[in-house]
């Protein structure tokens, strides 16, 4: 999955790593340290953010998705962060569909 994952979106705070899964369903984790994340509230607010994304994303369904954190964003406890959420991940289903059309 690390070493060569089919799509690949970051930002400052987080990267998105995804693979082609032989399921219909979307597998999300999360690598998330106490280094980086210090408090639990705040790294369950990270992994509840791009959970409720995913949901409301179409195009994700048959990835496994590993998410990266970088540093504790900013603006993580207010609705912005849902927005960049929702962003990386629109733009992660787009990669997934021009990657797997280039390949037919």
């Amino acid at each position: 999955m690390f070493a060569n994952p089919d799509v690949r979106v970051s930002s400052r705070d987080f990267l998105v790593l995804a693979c082609q899964n032989q399921s219909t369903l979307t597998r999300i984790g999360f690598v998330t340290s106490k280094k980086k994340l210090k408090l639990a509230v705040t790294r369950n607010r990270f992994r509840r953010c791009f959970r409720e994304s995913a949901r409301r994303i179409s195009g994700l369904t048959g990835l496994d998705i590993v998410v990266v954190a970088r540093q504790s964003p900013n603006e993580l406890f207010t609705p912005t962060f849902s927005h960049v959420t929702d962003t990386a991940l629109e733009k992660l289903a787009r990669k997934r569909n021009e990657h797997s059309s280039s390949h037919l």
